[in-house]
């Protein structure tokens, strides 16, 4: 393989709707398609949660297979099913026959990674999240501290998770590579009258830590009769976080609609953002909201916040997990419009500064250099 030479790429997803993750590796993959690449993707779980998949461009093959982890009777049966899952992700991405594959996410990463041992293929793996704060089970930890150290690269959307990566898994090869960041045609901030909006949208999850936003909007609501907080989104903590709204007495100024595909839209029908996460990847929301001229409040957490919002200028960030700190930064803005309409001024200069054009050059730099790498070391074996 020359530099230069367009690579067949094969992209391995946990499903093909829903989540940062998915979305950006769908925007990869479309985007490479575009430019004439033989691009497949592989979607080894089954299809869920609500919506449509995500579109895909028309040349991109996709290979749809189901290796999920239903519960199971004794240890034994599980492990023949975690190897009969292993045999068909590394079946279907012979069946695409890659120069170079790359897998998106936690334990999407470690399965193809153990898929591929032996198969003499490069395998760059992606962490939408920082690895340091999440767990998806004691055995596949054990498999990722394993397969990581093997992987041609491992690639993070921030430096701060990049490092913890480098200094853990030791992989041959590491690198930072941000989340493209799209306009939305047709969509701008709306000046309106009325009630005002406080808006969010997350999973319903403990990571996302609603129910510190919950607490304090509850605690600068009565300071603000006119605001009102809608969160978007769904997930298991739902019940509680049901409960918690209704316990605060704010009746219907606390919604919560479930999931959109319309955000962008909702965001422009909106007044301020806020993302109350004990932890990210990057933050996808963040920059959607900032792209539309949306100001952002959101925890400091680790990691992704930090990177995408300019404390002062298009946001705020406040202490994590500080749910008085996270009233206060709250408090303020919703009571000066002129500081709002400053902030959400600056937003959109979001879109120059995470483009799709240099995610690409960064890919395109990386996966040469794996793919010459690669390609040398089997000569001299």
């Amino acid at each position: 393989m020359k530099r230069g030479e367009h690579l067949r790429k094969t992209v391995v997803i946990s499903n093909i709707r829903g989540g940062g993750s998915v979305w950006a590796a769908v925007q990869w993959a479309n985007a490479w398609s575009q430019r004439g690449e033989a691009v497949s993707i592989v979607v080894i779980l089954p299809a869920e949660g609500v919506g449509q998949d995500f579109p895909l461009h028309k040349d991109i093959t996709m290979v749809r297979r189901d290796v999920s982890d239903r519960p199971v009777g004794s240890r034994l049966a599980a492990l023949c099913q975690v190897v009969r899952g292993l045999w068909t992700i590394r079946r279907a991405i012979r069946e695409t026959k890659p120069d170079v594959v790359i897998a998106f996410d936690g334990p999407i990463n470690t399965r193809t990674l153990m898929a591929c041992l032996a198969l003499h293929v490069p395998v760059v793996v992606m962490e939408q999240a920082h690895p340091a704060y999440y767990s998806f089970g004691r055995f596949w930890e054990r498999c990722r501290d394993f397969s990581y150290p093997r992987a041609a690269a491992v690639v993070n959307l921030t430096r701060t998770a990049s490092d913890w990566c480098a200094e853990r898994f030791s992989p041959q090869r590491v690198a930072v590579i941000h989340n493209p960041i799209y306009p939305v045609k047709g969509h701008t901030r709306l000046n309106h009258d009325g009630p005002k909006t406080l808006i969010t949208a997350a999973r319903m999850v403990v990571q996302k830590r609603l129910d510190l936003l919950l607490e304090a909007f509850a605690l600068i609501a009565e300071r603000h009769p006119d605001w009102r907080l809608v969160i978007y989104g769904d997930g298991p903590d739902r019940p509680e976080l049901e409960r918690q709204a209704a316990a605060t007495g704010l009746g219907d100024r606390i919604a919560m609609p479930g999931w959109t595909d319309k955000l962008s839209a909702r965001m422009t029908e909106s007044d301020l953002f806020v993302l109350s996460s004990a932890y990210e990847g990057f933050g996808n929301v963040i920059a959607e909201a900032l792209a539309v001229g949306l100001p952002v409040v959101s925890f400091d957490c680790p990691s992704g916040p930090s990177d995408i919002i300019r404390h002062g200028v298009d946001g705020l960030l406040v202490p994590p997990l500080d749910a008085q700190a996270l009233a206060q930064a709250l408090d303020g803005l919703m009571a000066d419009d002129a500081l709002r309409q400053r902030m959400g001024e600056r937003g959109p200069e979001v879109l120059t500064r995470f483009t799709m054009e240099d995610t690409l050059a960064r890919w395109d730099e990386l996966l040469q250099d794996v793919a010459v790498r690669s390609r040398g070391s089997r000569k001299s074996a």
